[in-house]
């Protein structure tokens, strides 16, 4: 009894570790808005709080695995995608994206949307997105030489010798723990508790396009596909439609705090749903206590943004590459190694890469609009032609 308790809480501490650490992306997109602290704490609050929830009502509900947590690829596109917009048209644009998820959910279409834009499309935009974060280690490494070797070494150590625990979380400690005896984190701001106020949203068809629709593929094809897969794989079955349609009411409720989404987890939820957690009976009891833990950060929110925020930028972006490593590393294999096509992913990868805007519509959504247009003009039918061989 006392091991399977053991293993239940080692792998609810896991999961939530992971749903910790993108924290630095919400930081990092915020500061690159100049937005004051009072809005990052908001968003961090409404995302972490509302997935809290989700993990803890989804996985007691339905005593299944399913864990919460907000969109890792949508944290990394609104770092450049936010640029000219407003936080109360940010709000009004994951309102509307949680609105769509929910419709989704309750009508049964999600499995229709995936076929019309595959994940390979979605995966090559998020990487494209996602790869200037990675690209600026090296930057970093060059003008901080003592801390970005430090933060190297942490994250190859436990690559090798620890496998079932992140990589990133060496580079922060070992990075971590160099930055302080450098005198980067001598004077903590630590911050005081308080209840972050609600934002009014605004709606605009730019936001729609270019915030809400790539968020919605983005929680779905990647969080979404991935718990769903997750669940499958620890042998359960998984509540697809209302799973999709939770998603889309966290979205609308984190929203009232400008966070971007709060969705059913992918990551989070494969890592509790393996046969190493346990009994398949007692698993859920793993993601519902990374839920508790989920929520207790959203909630002193108000006390430890400040800290983060008053952090070098550096060391946040530092940081912030390494987190995202696995998860590029991730994204490239389904965007190219599985998949049957090829020209119409290089090409949303690229562009997304580009990070060119077009009519206020960020590059993330002609990205989307080029490599859906090139997969069924050119890629279809050939690709169809391979699965029939």
């Amino acid at each position: 009894m006392r091991r399977l308790t053991v293993s239940i809480v080692s792998h609810a501490i896991l999961a939530a570790v992971i749903g910790l650490m993108p924290v630095l992306l919400i930081v990092d997109a915020a500061l690159n808005k100049g937005w004051p602290v009072s809005h990052t704490i908001a968003w961090v609050f409404g995302c972490y709080v509302m997935a809290g929830l989700i993990g803890m009502g989804m996985s007691w509900k339905t005593k299944l695995p399913i864990c919460g947590s907000h969109s890792v690829p949508v944290a990394v596109l609104l770092g450049t995608a936010l640029g000219p917009f407003s936080l109360e048209e940010a709000t009004g644009s994951y309102l509307l994206a949680g609105l769509c998820m929910l419709a989704l959910g309750l009508s049964g279409q999600f499995d229709k949307v995936v076929r019309y834009i595959p994940i390979e499309i979605v995966m090559a935009m998020f990487a494209g997105t996602m790869i200037r974060y990675v690209l600026g280690i090296i930057t970093i490494i060059q003008e901080h030489v003592w801390l970005g070797v430090a933060a190297l070494a942490g994250y190859l150590l436990f690559f090798r010798f620890f496998p079932s625990v992140p990589a990133p979380l060496g580079a922060f400690l070992l990075g971590g723990i160099v930055a302080f005896y450098l005198g980067e984190m001598d004077a903590p701001a630590w911050g005081t508790w308080q209840l972050p106020a609600p934002v009014m949203p605004e709606f605009s068809w730019q936001g729609f396009v270019s915030l809400s629709i790539p968020i919605v593929l983005l929680v779905l094809g990647t969080e979404g596909i991935q718990g769903f897969s997750g669940l499958r794989l620890g042998g359960f079955r998984p509540p697809v439609n209302q799973m999709v349609a939770v998603s889309g009411i966290g979205t609308m409720l984190a929203a009232l705090f400008g966070g971007h989404s709060a969705n059913t987890a992918g990551i989070m939820t494969t890592v509790c749903a393996g046969p190493e957690t346990g009994p398949a009976q007692e698993r859920y009891k793993a993601a519902f206590l990374a839920g508790v833990i989920m929520l207790a950060f959203g909630l002193l929110a108000s006390v430890l943004i400040p800290w983060i925020v008053s952090l070098p930028r550096y060391v946040i972006h530092l940081f912030n590459g390494f987190a995202l490593i696995p998860v590029l590393i991730g994204a490239l294999k389904i965007s190219f190694q599985q998949s049957q096509y090829v020209l119409s992913p290089f090409v949303t990868f690229v562009f997304s890469m580009s990070g060119m805007s077009f009519f206020g519509m960020h590059a993330s959504f002609w990205a989307l609009i080029l490599g859906v247009s090139l997969l069924w003009l050119l890629e279809r039918k050939r690709g169809e032609r391979a699965e029939r061989s």
